[in-house]
């Protein structure tokens, strides 16, 4: 260890005799450097270290008393990585090996390690001239925490600067190439607001190249817009305080980004302001972050209420609707009758087509999902769409062929097809063109952006775009909460892209929408690709007629308006039944009796024991005792017992006497012809 030091006193004794370089520069750029969030270090063309700040050491936790000398060799690095499992189990020399060879290409990289303590590290590294590289360490797990939770946002940039180091003498040119490679804005202006140093990002932001920078005012660095917002911060610093502000900066691209700008005083021993540093960043992707966040919480908050609100207004309809139907059954030969009952169950199915639409929103409308081709279902609508648009707009349809297999309820799917194309319509004033189109893309990294983040695979992507009168950033970010419209009042309901969303979400997709006021808009529907077996379910007709039987029934409903109107029912077809308020009272039923031959019971009820729990317990006594579940609201006990609804035999509330009927009588039909094949 002697040695190192001696020779690192040889090494800057080198220096000072060489010609006089810039140091107070160099000394401005590590300071700044030395307490940025990242680390970083120089190996030259022998490979050995002459260059590194603390933050190096601390996020690859190499013992800073062992390593953290002039010349310390680069082998020595690996070395001890690889003892100590850091690249896996793997022989040790081959990997030194492979690492010094790769190493002594001095080729730029980038690459991101996750270490065995669980920090993700991003490191870059650039060739210098002459030999020998620099390399970055960026600790980006939190950011990397933002991306896929969605749960933290990044802490603000703000460096602390310490007082001046000793000087250091080194060239002009790797004093450029170590700033420039930081991903960060470094500054420096005196107390008479004149730069005096300016990186690379300088020109990225501002379009001043930095030796167009040094010796200007920040006035004339920065703009007079700019530098007037700029104003407090730098008065601020002029006082020796820190200070930091975030703002949008437009680039010469014409994007937009936010960036994160700290002003930090530059204090002599003498108490004295000389200056202050300038330290920002580019912030976009975790503000971006943070809304998706935002956003996914306050459609999950709204999903949430929507879906319980549903709930009960199903029992509330399955009583109404039900009971009404039993009305117009029996009043069949009394007009007058039927002119009162008829508007009435006409609204209240309205009703119920209106709380599906809610349900799609929360994602907890039932849905019937099977493979499915999205091409040919959007060419078998091609005539309801063209009726739909109107003779003033120019539809142009594109399918590619080979469209793989998506896993959708393909009802569904049409009817949000349908939606988008009439709020497109709507967008043009009947007058203009639509484009649909639906293709395979291959994502071999992630997309994100400000609507939706996609992992790698394969997808199928509808898109609906028009040439319409586009969209505001307001009305974006609420364009897909239940009741909001900005269409005339009128029938709509304002549930459309609501009700889309939800069911693409609920199909494990994406939806994702382009749109500038004036310029149109671009739906897309991103549905993950399906490696399912296709399987056809062969078509059934359905009966009008009222199915009977004498079988015995376990009814278990905790709402007594629905339990009624389903004993009744029941007991007219000819069954006899026994109802129970809850779980706990249809186990102990069935204690005393167990001669049933179906259970017909829902889901959600209170007392801790929900519909699945309690089928659960029969079946361990009575295996063979068939079960058909209702619920208006399913996805509520699903989503804490694991089951999807594929698996379950279900009935929808709110249903009607005939479409019970056919479903009890198939349950009850398809246990018997089980036992038969048996």
């Amino acid at each position: 260890m002697a040695t190192a030091h001696k020779n690192r006193r040889n090494q800057v004794a080198h220096f000072l005799d060489g010609p006089s370089l810039d140091a107070q520069q160099w000394a401005f750029v590590q300071t700044g450097l030395e307490h940025l969030d990242d680390g970083f270090s120089i190996f030259d063309a022998n490979l050995n270290l002459v260059a590194w700040n603390s933050k190096f050491f601390e996020l690859t936790d190499f013992p800073i008393e062992e390593f953290g000398y002039y010349g310390a060799p680069f082998e020595a690095f690996i070395r001890y990585n690889a003892e100590r499992g850091e690249y896996g189990q793997f022989p040790v020399e081959d990997i030194i090996a492979d690492t010094i060879a790769e190493a002594k290409k001095f080729l730029p990289h980038i690459m991101e390690r996750v270490r065995p303590n669980g920090t993700v590290l991003e490191i870059r590294g650039n060739p210098m001239p002459g030999g020998g590289f620099v390399t970055v360490y960026k600790d980006i797990t939190e950011r990397k925490t933002a991306e896929t939770a969605l749960k933290k946002a990044n802490e603000e940039l703000e460096s602390r600067v310490a007082q001046r180091t000793a000087e250091l003498k080194i060239s002009e040119e790797r004093i450029r190439l170590i700033a420039d490679t930081v991903p960060a804005l470094i500054g420096y202006v005196k107390s008479d607001l004149t730069y005096t140093f300016a990186n690379e990002q300088y020109h990225e932001w501002f379009n001043r190249k930095p030796d167009q920078i040094v010796g200007r005012s920040a006035k004339e660095v920065l703009g007079e817009k700019v530098y007037s917002e700029h104003l407090p911060c730098i008065r601020a610093a002029l006082r020796g305080e820190r200070a930091s502000r975030e703002f949008m900066l437009e680039l010469n691209d014409g994007r937009e980004v936010h960036v994160l700008v700290s002003f930090i005083p530059h204090i002599s021993e003498d108490n004295e302001v000389m200056g202050y540093f300038v330290l920002g960043q580019d912030v976009t992707d975790v503000r971006d972050a943070e809304f998706k966040f935002r956003q996914a919480q306050k459609m999950e908050a709204i999903g949430q209420l929507t879906g319980g609100l549903s709930h009960d207004f199903n029992n509330l309809l399955t009583i109404i609707i039900g009971n009404l139907s039993v009305l117009e059954e029996e009043g069949e030969e009394d007009p007058a009758l039927q002119e009162l009952i008829a508007p009435a169950l006409d609204a209240a199915r309205r009703g119920g087509e209106l709380v599906k639409q809610l349900l799609a929103f929360a994602r907890r409308q039932p849905l019937k999902p099977r493979i499915s081709n999205a091409g040919e279902l959007i060419l078998g609508m091609k005539d309801l769409l063209t009726r739909a648009l109107g003779a003033q707009v120019e539809m142009q349809l594109q399918v590619n062929k080979n469209i793989w297999p998506v896993l959708i309820d393909p009802h569904q799917l049409e009817n949000a097809i349908l939606n988008l194309v009439i709020n497109a319509r709507d967008a043009m004033n009947g007058v203009g063109r639509l484009k649909i189109s639906i293709e395979n893309v291959t994502l071999k990294n992630i997309f994100s952006d400000r609507n939706v983040d996609l992992t790698p695979g394969d997808y199928v992507v509808i898109s609906v775009k028009d040439n319409g009168s586009g969209m505001s950033p307001e009305i974006m970010e609420r364009m897909f909460e239940p009741f909001f419209s900005t269409k005339e009042k009128g029938p709509n309901s304002g549930l459309g892209l609501s009700m889309i969303y939800g069911f693409v979400r609920q199909s494990q997709g994406h939806i994702q929408v382009d749109s500038t006021t004036g310029s149109g808009t671009t739906f897309r529907i991103v549905l993950p690709r399906s490696r399912e077996t296709q399987t056809i379910e062969p078509k059934t007709k359905r009966n009008l007629k009222l199915p009977q039987g004498s079988e015995r029934i376990l009814l278990v409903e905790d709402d007594p308006g629905v339990r009624g109107f389903a004993s009744t029912s029941l007991r007219r077809l000819g069954y006899e039944v026994v109802a129970a308020a809850d779980g706990h009272e249809a186990l102990g039923i069935l204690e005393m009796d167990q001669a049933f031959d179906l259970l017909f019971s829902d889901i959600e009820m209170p007392g801790g024991l929900n519909g699945i729990n309690m089928a659960e317990q029969i079946r361990e006594k009575l295996p063979d005792l068939p079960v058909l579940f209702m619920s208006g609201y399913p996805d509520k006990v699903m989503d804490q017992t694991g089951i999807f609804q594929g698996q379950l035999d279900l009935i929808a509330k709110p249903f009607e006497r005939l479409e019970l009927a056919n479903r009890i009588r198939a349950a009850l039909d398809r246990n018997i012809n089980t036992e038969k094949i048996s």
